[in-house]
């Protein structure tokens, strides 16, 4: 069995998970078969560039498909002039779900895509959580839920240890800047919590994505918030490792990288209920409904104040994220290849 990975795009839970698969499929598959990574073109700004993904995706990626048994996308855009045998990973489908938290443009794009992608009868589609896997069905129910499984990404082993800064406290959000994320709810929650007393930085690392012009602005106005924007991998180890805690406030996700980086390094995680935050912090964050946000207000207040709390939430963090390695993530790609082909 001969499989191309397609790891060309590098930002994002997209490219978390391309890569991530890049350095643990080698491993995972049987003595006899063969993975190569196709990861982009040379030059690197063509390579991050949106305009150089989609060039090197539809026209160098179809023909080197031609070589192989099976194409592994690691998104849902397949390639439209190939014949290849393909399977994709789907990270969530929010587009259908939830069209309002995308320019009209965007959503219709994404469905186009997703759906061009169905009709082309991919011989694996893998949900990066249990919870995408059901809202895909729910939306698509003509698919055939037979080739349609669910294999949880992994997170990288990390040597930083949590060293929180107690003369100017912080807690730290890691995300994408946009409506689904609920930066404005957790910023009106900890404007709640100033009254009570708190004092923490909130440090707000991530780029701007769709419509986020009017959450930039008020996060910019607000005393006591400092946006980071895009930090290096070091950079942000220093983060974590500074953060008193790492707040996700997310109205959903289709895996939820953030809290499992975080608790990876020891660090205590208040998140969201619901989604496939379920599948991925579980028991081991502090759980709040992303829209009470006096419920936000007071989970603040008790991370500021409560060392026991951050303590236990530090050390079930760590051992919930062991489950979530890379390794066992190959491993359930490894099965449905073996499905594909």
């Amino acid at each position: 069995m001969r499989i191309l990975l397609a790891a060309h795009q590098t930002q994002g839970g997209i490219g978390t998970v391309a890569q991530g698969l890049a350095r643990a499929l080698p491993g995972a598959l049987p003595d006899g078969d063969r993975i190569d990574v196709a990861r982009g073109w040379t030059d690197r700004r063509l390579r991050e560039s949106k305009l150089g993904r989609l060039t090197f995706e539809q026209c160098s990626l179809p023909l080197d498909a031609r070589r192989y048994d099976l194409v592994h996308l690691c998104d849902f855009r397949p390639l439209v002039l190939s014949r290849s045998r393909f399977l994709l990973t789907i990270h969530d489908v929010f587009f259908l779900q939830n069209p309002e938290w995308f320019p009209g443009r965007v959503a219709r794009y994404k469905t186009f895509m997703l759906d061009l992608a169905v009709a082309k009868r991919p011989a694996q589609i893998v949900c990066v959580s249990e919870w995408t896997r059901e809202q895909l069905l729910e939306h698509r129910p003509a698919i055939d839920a037979d080739v349609v499984v669910a294999a949880p990404s992994g997170i990288a082993e990390s040597n930083v240890t949590y060293r929180p800064e107690l003369e100017r406290p912080y807690f730290l959000t890691v995300s994408t800047i946009e409506p689904r994320k609920n930066h404005l709810g957790l910023l009106r929650a900890l404007r709640r919590a100033r009254r009570d007393g708190f004092e923490a930085v909130w440090r707000v690392v991530g780029l701007p994505g769709y419509a986020s012009d009017d959450i930039l602005a008020a996060l910019r106005r607000e005393p006591g918030v400092e946006l980071c924007g895009r930090v290096s991998d070091a950079e942000l180890d220093g983060l974590f490792a500074g953060a008193l805690f790492v707040a996700t406030p997310s109205f959903a996700e289709g895996f939820g990288f953030p809290p499992l980086e975080a608790m990876v390094r020891g660090v205590p995680v208040v998140c969201s209920t619901g989604s496939a935050l379920d599948e991925t912090a579980g028991e081991a964050a502090l759980r709040v409904d992303p829209g009470d946000e006096d419920a936000w207000s007071d989970a603040l207040v008790r991370l500021a104040t409560d060392a026991e709390l951050r303590e236990r939430l530090a050390a079930a963090g760590a051992e919930r994220a062991a489950q979530f390695s890379w390794s066992r993530s190959a491993a359930g790609y490894v099965e449905a290849y073996r499905r594909a082909v």
